[in-house]
């Protein structure tokens, strides 16, 4: 054991004197931080912590060699000193490479394998240098005598103690001078130093210890460059040389302490030292802002300590098993580079799945400086691998497993990304038994080089757990608490990203109420449950599948069965028949039906106090007198679109799913088939969308919906792009265009489905050139500003609106337009949407205006004041005079019996809440049926859809 003749008290000292490396290195880095505005006070106490890096430097040199022994440097020694080496270089570039994505290199990972080749790491080079050479000059057999060595020992100082005098700039030469001149002179103390000093008195001790403090106190006033400084270092050796009795023979020769503490050192310099270290500190350090931190020192001590607490555990534990193999004790503390090197790159894999079409800088520059949401991926994937280690409790086994998985999670992310442009989620998983008829879809040579790296990772890891890390990892008792706490820190982020989806939706502030939430909000974590790739672009692969994990889509209806199914079909069947009696078309196909869903429409002067110095919609409102219309009550408000376009289109309601199914687009649609959707009445399906196709996963859903042309910006090519001022988005204009081309692309009937994008947020005051309208109301400032931007939106779809019903109306087909709008704005802000007004009014934050306009002669409607989006389908119906499915019949009831429904709120014809509790026996019953027959379609077995008829 070549470090093996230090004592329990010099093995402290090297510990101590690696920590103060450390620290001053955290010092220099906050001190040259000049963005921090910290106290003079503070500034002072860095630089004075920052002037003991070369100091500690010197003295573990000195330390090290002081802890060889001569006698055991053979070649394979330095071979293991060069393995131990790479235990910290190897995971410590792949873990710095998960944590800032934009230090990716593969020359520096190929300098990991060789630490040599890095300039930073030049004190370790220095070390593994000097034992190179104690071994050529053992192996030599070259003898020197006692004076000869003193004598050499001591001209050799004082021409290093000359040389740095006259080059005290070549800052770094003198400190490897300083450094192998240590180590040779602590490895060879032994035999000269008494020579050399012999019997010092002790005042002299302690005159060259307050000469050292002197020269630290000055050099804190001169510059970095000035001699003081080169002379620090020299001083500390000094002073540790003179005192060095009473340190070094102080008791017996520890091997297991003196193994550790000398790697443990030696890690944490290669740890501190590395430059992508350096750099990471630097920019997150640097990228704290004095503005936002109110105790910005307390945070950056928090942070230091933190860091430097996990990188001196992780030393520590490396070490002392690297200690304890060097002495033929088996333990398996030294597996822990492989679980890190493997548990990074394995993450690395993952994220780097998410770009693999777009490419690694495209990875940097959505992930550049998120350090804290890396490290959440890192410690999801970490806890992943610990719960497979905890179940199959063989090192190797459970590693290939780990792997295993990784590498096939990796690959379903990249081909799902390819194919739909949406990362791996919670509930794909229920995929699991069409594996076969997926694998066919996937390239044969991609299956096989899958399958051939698995199998060789099973005899590879049978095989090195015959021969390595054989056994048991774990005891019973650390199995399950490690297994239990692993498990319940997963459910909590689970659980606190579901949270997070639901708060997204209802457009309110995430809170800190525990733990999980503090760590996602303090990270920069926000919840995107309708743009998963994009979220898992910016956040991580880990962290947004995690959100993915507890969706439920509905409570299991009482009485839930076949023949319950059955019942109530036959029930709605009846009523269909009742109803068609007086119904005079067969069928929607021969119509032409529109929805348009316009993007966050609603009257502002609806919201209490608004009042606006002229009215932005006059044709619409004109159009409301005329024809069926109302209020629609919507679930969302700033948000929630494709929610509320999903009720549209499916008849089905969000109110009956569970809260933690937030997109049915997302996490509903893409596992359930055969869902009733208006498409499946018309047998030309088209959809347009001015904008991404991607973004609540419609380029998917909209497909399994049967629309056969999605015109969106990634799909079929839009031909009406036009924008308004500075607006961002395309104006409904041209949207109306686009619809109009659509509809005179056939004389056939269709379907087609509109949601604009012209009024979607932000609402920024000066988007469009000229603004004619002035807000007043019981809102700030800022708000009113948005208002007014806002109204002169509505005034220019007002206007587009104009224009398409005059066009629509000279038409000879028969076409029927249901148009709404989805969700208010979010930009309301003020006394009277606050504190007790927020609930007082909360009905009036989700009504906003609809009207279904038929250019044709048709019957007048009932139940139309205020419905659901679920509604519109059964009203397009009965104001076409079609005839109705039993589906269809079960909506119609639903329209004509139960108040509109959203939030697990009833909302009555007067806009106002109204507990279920009111409701008629009769709506109770039908509500309950509306119950059955959407569990049946969307988490039960389908009896429904299996029934001749009922849904078409």
């Amino acid at each position: 054991m070549i470090f093996s003749k230090l004592n329990r008290r010099s093995a402290i000292l090297t510990i101590f004197f690696g920590l103060t490396f450390v620290i001053s290195v955290f010092a220099t880095i906050i001190y040259d931080s000049s963005n921090l505005k910290l106290a003079a006070t503070t500034y002072d106490a860095l630089k004075f912590l920052a002037l003991f890096k070369n100091i500690s430097l010197i003295s573990i040199a000195f330390i090290i060699g002081k802890s060889l022994d001569l006698k055991e440097i053979r070649l394979i020694k330095i071979v293991q000193f060069y393995g131990t080496l790479l235990c910290f270089s190897i995971p410590l570039i792949s873990l710095l490479f998960s944590i800032d994505v934009s230090s990716i290199n593969q020359l520096t990972f190929l300098k990991s394998l060789f630490p040599v080749a890095i300039r930073n790491y030049w004190f370790i080079t220095v070390v593994l240098g000097f034992l190179i050479f104690t071994f050529i000059f053992h192996y030599a057999s070259i003898k020197i005598s006692s004076n000869v060595g003193s004598i050499s020992f001591l001209a050799a100082f004082i021409a290093l103690l000359c040389e740095t005098l006259v080059l005290n700039h070549f800052t770094l030469l003198n400190l490897i001078f300083w450094t192998f001149f240590s180590l040779l002179f602590g490895s060879y103390s032994c035999l000269y130093q008494s020579k050399l000093f012999g019997s010092i008195p002790s005042i002299i001790k302690y005159v060259a210890l307050c000469v050292e403090a002197i020269l630290i106190i000055v050099a804190l006033h001169t510059s970095s460059t000035s001699i003081l400084h080169a002379l620090l270092p020299i001083g500390g050796l000094i002073c540790l040389i003179l005192f060095s009795s009473k340190i070094f023979d102080g008791g017996p020769n520890e091997t297991t302490i003196s193994l550790t503490s000398v790697n443990m050192t030696l890690g944490l310099i290669l740890i501190f030292s590395n430059p992508l270290t350096e750099q990471i500190l630097t920019r997150y350090i640097g990228a704290q802002n004095p503005n936002y931190l109110p105790n910005i020192l307390r945070h950056l001590v928090l942070f230091s300590l933190t860091t430097i607490l996990f990188a001196t555990l992780y030393s520590f534990i490396v070490s002392l098993g690297l200690a304890l193999r060097f002495q033929s004790f088996k333990n398996k503390l030294f597996s822990l580079p492989v679980s890190v090197f493997l548990i990074s790159t394995c993450y690395l894999i993952l994220n780097y799945s998410q770009f693999y079409g777009e490419g690694l800088k495209t990875m940097i520059w959505r992930q550049n400086g998120k350090f804290y949401l890396e490290l959440i991926n890192l410690l999801l994937i970490a806890l992943i691998y610990l719960i497979i280690q905890t179940i199959f409790n063989r090192f190797w086994y459970s590693n290939t497993i780990f792997v295993m998985l990784m590498l096939i999670w990796s690959y379903a992310n990249f081909a799902k990304i390819a194919a739909r442009d949406e990362p791996i989620i919670g509930s794909d998983f229920g995929l699991i038994k069409s594996l076969p008829d997926i694998v066919k879809m996937v390239n044969l040579k991609i299956v096989i080089s899958l399958l051939i790296s698995l199998i060789t990772l099973i005899i590879f890891s049978t095989v090195m757990q015959h021969f390595f890390f054989k056994g048991r990892i774990y005891k019973i008792p650390a199995r399950l608490v490690i297994f239990i706490g692993t498990c319940f820190i997963l459910y909590g982020f689970a659980q606190t990203e579901n949270q997070l989806n639901l708060i997204a939706w209802k457009n309110q502030k995430p809170t800190n109420e525990n733990v999980f939430f503090t760590v996602l909000n303090n990270s920069g974590f926000q919840a995107h449950p309708e743009a998963l790739e994009a979220a898992a672009n910016k956040y991580g692969p880990a962290t947004t599948f995690m959100g993915t994990l507890i969706i439920k889509t509905m409570d299991k209806p009482n009485g839930y069965s076949q023949s319950k199914i059955k019942n109530v079909a036959l029930h709605y069947k009846n009523i269909a028949n009742q109803i068609n009696r007086t119904r005079k078309n067969k069928n929607l196909n021969s119509q032409t039906i529109v929805y348009v869903l316009s993007e966050s429409y609603a009257d502002p002067r609806m919201v209490p106090t608004v009042k606006l110095s002229q009215n932005p919609i006059p044709f619409e409102q004109k159009i409301e007198s005329t024809n069926t219309s109302g209020l629609m009550y919507s679930s969302g408000y700033g948000g929630g679109t494709a929610n509320i376009e999903f009720e549209a289109l499916t008849g089905l309601s969000m109110n009956n799913f569970d809260p933690s199914l937030v997109t049915p687009y997302v996490f509903l649609v893409p596992k359930v088939n055969n869902l009733p959707v208006i498409t499946d009445y018309f047998k030309i399906n088209n959809a347009i969308h001015p904008y991404t196709g991607t973004t609540y996963n419609r380029t998917t859903v909209f497909k399994k919906f049967g629309f056969q042309h999605f015109y969106n910006f990634n799909g079929s090519k839009l031909s009406y792009t036009k924008k308004i001022g500075k607006s961002q988005y395309i104006s409904d204009d041209s949207a109306y265009r686009q619809l109009l081309k659509q509809l005179n692309s056939t004389n056939r009937g269709q379907f087609i489905q509109l949601s604009t994008m012209q009024n979607h947020m932000p609402y920024t005051p000066g988007t469009y050139t000229k603004n004619n309208y002035k807000a007043t109301g019981k809102l700030w400032n800022y708000s009113l500003k948005k208002v007014e931007s806002y109204s002169q939106g509505l005034n220019y779809t007002d206007k587009a609106l104009k224009m398409l019903i005059n066009k629509v109306a000279k038409m000879k087909k028969h076409i029927t337009i249901v148009w709404y709008g989805d969700h208010l704005p979010g930009l309301y802000d003020g006394s009277i949407v606050s504190g007790n007004n927020a609930t007082k009014y909360d009905n009036k934050l989700h009504q906003t205006n609809y009207f279904i306009y038929s250019n044709f002669k048709h019957q007048s409607l009932k139940n139309t004041k205020v419905v659901s989006p679920n509604m519109f389908t059964p009203m397009v119906f009965e104001q076409t005079d079609t005839k109705v499915s039993p589906y269809i019949a079960l909506l119609t009831e639903i329209n004509k019996y139960i108040p509109a429904a959203e939030r697990n709120k009833f909302m009555n014809s007067s806009g106002q809440y109204i507990p279920e509790k009111n409701l008629s026996k009769k709506a109770k019953q039908i509500l309950k049926d509306y119950k059955l027959i959407q569990y049946d379609i969307t988490a039960g077995k389908q009896y429904s859809i299996k029934i001749k008829g009922f849904i078409k």
